[in-house]
Formats: C-alpha cells, structure tokens, sequence
C-alpha cells in the first residue's frame, strides 16, 4: 500500500499537467498518450538515476532540487500568464496550440524533478526492489497522466478561453508546492 500511495503521489504533477495539455492543445488522444507515457518514463528515471548517484551528492542536490523544479514550473506558468494576458489585450481568438517535443520534455523534467528525492528515499533497499517501485511510479504516472490528459480533452472545449489562466494558475501552485516542499 506504501507504494501505491508514493507512486500516486508522485504522479499528481503529471497527471495535472497532462490534463492542461488536453485543454489547452486540439491534439489527437493518442498524442495524449505518448506524452503520458514521456511523463512515465521521466518518473521512473528520476529516481533510478538518484538512486544510482547515492549518498555521494545527496547534500548538494538537496540543496537545489526546490529550486530547479520551482523554476521551470514558475517559467512555465510565466509563460502561461503572459499568453492569456496576451490574448485578452489582443482578443484573439483562441487558436490551436501545439505541443513541441522541447515543450513535452521541459514539462516531464519539471513535473518529475521531485522524483529525485525518492530515489535517495529507498536508498536503503535493494536494486529490484527499488526499480519494482521506480517502474509502480512510472507506470501509475502513465495511467493517471493518460486518464487526465482525456478528461481535459473533453472539458477543455468549455474552458479553452481560460486555459492559459488555468494553467498558469497551476503551474505556479506546483511550483511554490515543490519549493515549499524542499525547504520545509
């Protein structure tokens, strides 16, 4: 239960993110998929990569890790705000929006630079049993990511005027809730 409970956690980012990606882009279902399988895969080498490091950096990552995180996701939902102020000053209509691989990729690292810190958590554990769980949360991540990039394919229609707000609102929330969580 302990590991479920980690690789739900673990997941939330992505799975919101991936749920702003459905609003926010007229993409296919498919390519929902394969960014939730990207945000999978991202989750699941985060930890094993910490993991492998071990005890050697673990205080100078300590260090940085808030701030990393707290910084893409703040650039992100920057970005965010600046299109939706844009296109209320501008009163554009709402145009298809495509996700770039540089986009998809910046997203996975920011939403699982957090996964860091779990693979120093099971330190203590052996190699399969770390990669059992490193694999629970990439595999619950591409779930959850899938799931939710649907559901917000299908409400984004009714929000697409205020998905830039939506996701720059997330986007900063995520990024204060990851710094937080590394310095508290």
């Amino acid at each position: 239960m302990d590991i479920f409970l980690t690789a739900l956690s673990m997941s939330f980012d992505a799975m919101t993110m991936n749920a702003i990606n459905g609003m926010n882009s007229k993409v296919k279902y498919y390519k929902l998929i394969i960014i939730a399988f990207i945000f999978g895969i991202f989750q699941f080498l985060m930890p094993t990569i910490a993991y492998f490091i071990g005890y050697s950096f673990q205080d100078v990552l300590n260090q940085y890790i808030p701030w990393i995180g707290f910084a893409l996701l703040l650039l992100l939902g920057l970005k965010s705000l600046y299109s939706f102020i844009r296109s209320l000053i501008k009163k554009e209509e709402i145009e298809e929006k495509k996700l770039s691989i540089v986009t998809i990729i910046v997203e996975a690292i920011a939403t699982s630079i957090d996964a860091l810190c779990i693979g120093f958590v099971y330190l203590n554990r052996t190699i399969p049993d770390a990669m059992f769980i490193f694999s629970m949360i990439g595999l619950t991540t591409f779930v959850t990511s899938s799931i939710m990039g649907l559901l917000g394919s299908k409400i984004g229609k009714y929000l697409a005027k205020y998905s830039d707000l939506i996701a720059a609102i997330i986007f900063i929330a995520l990024a204060i809730k990851t710094l937080l969580d590394g310095i508290l």
